[in-house]
Order: C-alpha cells, then structure tokens, then sequence
C-alpha cells in the first residue's frame, strides 16, 4: 500500500474514532496516529498476541481490560494495530498497573497519562465493529462483530455444564432445606417503587425482614455488591414502569452501582442499597401524573422532561402530540392551571436548583445548557419563581449539606 493512502485511512479511522492506529510494514512501524514516543505506547503487551494470529483480522484483551485490534492488508506486508480502547474511565491506580504491565517508565507518569486519558471511551462491541468498519474499509471483505468473536473463540456450550451444576444445587438445596424466600419480598419492593409508595419502603425497612438468596459469589463483599447490582437493574426497570424517565432511571441505577462498587463494607451496602430503593420510589412519586389528566396533557408533560435543555415551542410540543397548538394550550391551561409557556418555564427552574445545588457548572454554563435566551433572563426568571438568585441559591444549599 502506498505510504499517502495508508496516512489517508490511518488520518481517517482516527479522526472518526479517537481511537490510536499504527501502520507497520514487514515489522517496521511507518506512522503512528496520535504521534508519541514510542517508549509510551502499551501495545507491548497485546503485539505478541496479535502477530501470532494468522488471521488477517482479530482482536485481543489485556489484563488491564485493554482492547486491540489487528487489520492485515490482504496480500501485503501492511499492517494496522488499532487501540488501546477502554469502556470505563481509568483511575490513577489503573494508569500506574497500565504502565507496570507495559514497562513504560514511571518518569513517563504524565506524558503516559496525557495519551491514555485522551482516548474517548468505547464499549467493546463498538470497538469490534469500528475494527470491522476498518477492515472493510481496507480489504472489501465483511467480518459482523460477532463472526469475529466466534472465530476467535472456539465453540463451546456450558449446557452440559450447566445442567451438572444445577441438578447438583438442587438436589443439596433439597436436602438442606436451602431454598430461596425472596421472591415474595422482591415483589413488594416492587410494587412499592412502581407506585411511589414511599411510606410502605419504609416501614418495611423499619421491620427486619430476612431473606435468603443463593450464592453469586465467592467471598462475602463480592456476594453483597453482585446482589446490589441485580437490584439495581430490578428497580431501575421498576421506576421505568412506574413512569419515571428512563435515560434519569438508567443512569441513576449506574451511578448507585458505581458507588456500591468502591465500598468495602457490607453494612455500607446494605445502607446504600435502602437508600437506593427509597431514591427511586421517591422520584417515581415525584413524577406521578394525577389520574384526572388526559393522555395528551401526560405526554405533553412528558416531552417537555425529555427535551428540557432545548429550546421548546407550543407548536412543536403541538405537533408532537397532534394536536392544534391553539387547542392544545387552551386544554392544557384548563387541566393544569398555569399556561404551557409557564410549565416549561417552571420545569426549566426545577433542572437548574438541581445543577446549581448538585454540580458545579457556572450560571452562564446552566442557562445556555437549559436554552434560556440570555443569562440575564435566566437570573430574573430564577428569581421570580424561587424568589432568591441564582447564586444565593447555591450558597444557601451548600449552607445546608
């Protein structure tokens, strides 16, 4: 391949994917993108793995939960080695293991983190199809994400497995008496977040309620914190249900799971996983809808959530429900009493008491971001309906934590 077409795709796939691409030919590495030093770059490690696989495309994980990638270029000496890619942030504990295993010296500490932190996070399913994207690009052959994964992993079926284990398990749960009794409180608990009954979670967390679940682990942290996780999922689909939004219910369950994460006590778990259950019944109680409203008025409202950092017009939100914006405005005022320029308006305020008690972003950041027209119109509207500035808000909130 002539060394301004490799440039040329190795420019492009970067430029589209952040992700780093090396260019060799017969062993020799050509370029580079992003251009660093040699000595600090980390596929050392994943090299030998992917040189000897005679595949023309395939891809390796480190221990440091590193992905690579490889593109030969059929009939050639051309090669390209794509990553690393990364799916969850580094912390500095996992950049200092990254530079042991990779043999980068600790003088390089910042120059290698300068590299590593600059590469935009990407699931490894995304970096599988980028690879296959990039293949295609340069060999006009078709890999799908999961042909690739089946071709480097033999086939293998954990049915028998499986079967051995559970028939095991049950027949000593049998004989022990060891069964599961957390089905009927799961439900409650269920029920209980579904309608934002907020009440009920409590008095039953008042009250030892004991139940037991099988085994998900092999040491005791482990065991609470992969509970906390399936809980997690459990409840957050549960606020879904109950009407919460589901981008506010997905994130709120990643963010407790993050947290239970960097716990190291399984009383800390516990706490945190009430916490949890009651965060988000309270939230799904925040965002009923009086069942007198009508559907258009609900979905109205909805909307209005989902798009509150854009600038939203009557007829848009109009056009969305279908109906006449002159109608609609009218039918709204009459079910909610204040008008549907004031709903939006108000909604706008409630989003910036949580930025401004719960984030650090300046006032300018906050009123650009919820589409207020200017930062001075977002300061007198803050101030008409919470009766106190911007800013005075959020001294008066710190005051209070």
């Amino acid at each position: 391949m002539m060394e301004m077409d490799s440039m040329f795709l190795s420019h492009s796939f970067y430029n589209l994917t952040g992700l780093p691409v090396r260019y060799y030919e017969n062993n020799t590495l050509i370029h580079m993108l992003p251009h660093i030093h040699t000595d600090l770059d980390p596929i050392g490690q994943a090299m030998p793995i992917l040189m000897k696989d005679s595949l023309h495309i395939s891809y390796c994980m480190t221990a440091d939960f590193l992905f690579y990638g490889k593109i030969q270029i059929l009939n050639t000496s051309g090669t390209f080695f794509i990553g690393p890619g990364y799916s969850v942030p580094l912390s500095r504990r996992h950049i200092s293991e990254m530079m042991i295993n990779s043999a980068i010296p600790h003088q390089k500490n910042e120059s290698f983190a300068d590299f590593i932190c600059k590469i935009p996070l990407i699931s490894f399913e995304n970096f599988l199809n980028a690879l296959c994207f990039f293949n295609f690009s340069i060999n006009r052959t078709k890999m799908a994400a999961e042909t690739l994964i089946l071709q480097s992993n033999p086939p293998h079926s954990a049915e028998a497995e499986i079967n051995a284990v559970l028939t095991e398990t049950m027949y000593n749960a049998k004989e022990h008496s060891n069964f599961h009794n957390t089905y009927n409180l799961e439900q409650q608990l269920m029920t209980c977040i579904r309608t934002g009954n907020t009440r009920k979670l409590a008095e039953m967390f008042n009250h030892s309620v004991r139940a037991e679940g099988g085994p998900v682990a092999k040491d005791a942290l482990r065991q609470a914190k992969n509970i906390f996780v399936i809980s997690a999922t459990i409840v957050a689909r549960a606020a879904i249900d109950g009407g919460l939004d589901i981008e506010t219910s997905f994130h709120l369950s990643d963010i407790y799971i993050q947290q239970a994460e960097s716990l190291s006590r399984l009383d800390a778990i516990v706490l945190l996983q009430q916490q949890m259950v009651l965060d988000f019944a309270e939230r799904v109680s925040a965002h009923k809808y009086p069942p007198e409203l009508s559907p258009a008025t609900v979905k109205c409202m909805r909307y209005i959530q989902n798009h509150i950092n854009a600038p939203i017009l009557i007829h848009d939100v109009a056009n969305e429900i279908g109906m006449n914006a002159s109608y609609f405005s009218a039918k709204f005022k009459k079910e909610i009493g204040i008008s549907l320029n004031e709903y939006i308006n108000r909604q706008k305020i409630e989003e910036a008491k949580n930025l401004l008690a719960f984030s650090d972003r300046t006032l300018s950041e906050i009123s650009s971001y919820l589409s207020f027209s200017s930062q001075s119109y977002f300061q007198n509207l803050f101030k008409k309906y919470e009766g106190i500035t911007p800013l005075n808000y959020r001294k008066s909130f710190l005051k209070r934590k």
